[in-house]
This record gives structure tokens, C-alpha cells and sequence, in this order.
């Protein structure tokens, strides 16, 4: 009896000494952390543009002399794909009640490349993945006539969807 009671003591010491919080070697543990960083865009205005008038009259642009481009900058964290609308004639000017007979173009360019149109008003070009930066925009009404005396002003959208 006495040597089953020796055998359960030093098998409770035992046990007691293994549950501890001391090795006998070292041990390394390995924690993991993760993460993800969104891809999200924002959109600053830049410079607002003018319209200048052609030489025959027939058309109001920022091409034209006396005109300039707008411009935003995008930020995102990742790329971005862009579409363009055609320009929207403002309230209270003469393109707007001129509409019908106004063709309405508008352009998309990176500030690096001014001549080359990444994203065009029709929809036929879409701009696809790009980067962060500043971005001209170009804007014009043309006529087959004469354009009527008067204002002239748009807004011209650009819809940036991060990818």
C-alpha cells in the first residue's frame, strides 16, 4: 500500500511539474497578422475650363483659342477604369435652349499624355485602369451656323469606378 501511495504522489508531482509554464527547451510561437487595403478612389477638382470661340463662329470649346482645359486629380489606392459624359449644357445659358442644334463633345486625357484622348463623351472609348494623377478634361459645342450671341457653359461628368 505504501508503494501505490509513493507511485500516486510522484505521478501527481510529476504531471504538476510538466503542466507548468517552464520548458526544458526553448519554444517559439508564430503569431500571424493580415490585412487588406482596399482599392478606393477620390476625386478632387482642378482647374475650371474656359470656352473659347472659333475664328468662324461656329463652334465654343476649350481648344479653341482663349480656351483652356478643367482638370481633377484621382487618388486611389490602387487603378481605376473611367468613363465621360457628353457635356450637359447649364441653365440659363444659350446652349441650353440651343441644344438641338449644338453637337456636344467631350474628352478625357492624362495630364502626361494632353494629346492622346483616353476616354471620349460617345462611349466609344472608356479609360481602363489608371493610375492616380491629374486629368484634363475637353469640352466643345460646334454648330453648323453661326453660334446665337450669348453664355455658354457645361458641365461635363466623369464617372471613376476603382478596380
Amino acid at each position: 500500500m505504501k508503494t501505490q501511495s509513493f507511485f500516486k504522489t510522484a505521478l501527481i508531482a510529476g504531471l504538476l511539474a510538466i503542466s507548468g509554464s517552464s520548458f526544458a527547451a526553448s519554444s517559439t510561437v508564430t503569431t500571424t497578422f493580415t490585412g487588406t487595403v482596399p482599392n478606393t478612389c477620390s476625386m478632387a477638382t482642378g482647374t475650371v475650363g474656359a470656352l473659347g470661340l472659333s475664328v468662324d463662329g461656329k463652334s465654343m470649346g476649350s481648344a479653341n483659342t482663349g480656351g483652356t482645359l478643367g482638370s481633377f486629380t484621382l487618388t486611389c489606392t490602387g487603378t481605376a477604369n473611367m468613363s465621360i459624359a457628353a457635356p450637359v449644357p447649364a441653365a440659363g445659358t444659350i446652349a441650353l435652349t440651343n441644344t438641338a442644334s449644338l453637337t456636344k463633345k467631350s474628352n478625357l486625357y492624362a495630364a502626361t499624355a494632353p494629346t492622346v484622348a483616353i476616354a471620349t463623351g460617345d462611349g466609344v472609348t472608356n479609360a481602363t485602369s489608371q493610375p492616380s494623377g491629374t486629368y484634363n478634361v475637353d469640352m466643345s459645342f460646334i454648330s453648323l451656323t453661326a453660334l446665337a450671341p450669348g453664355s455658354y457653359a457645361a458641365s461635363v461628368i466623369t464617372t471613376v469606378t476603382p478596380n
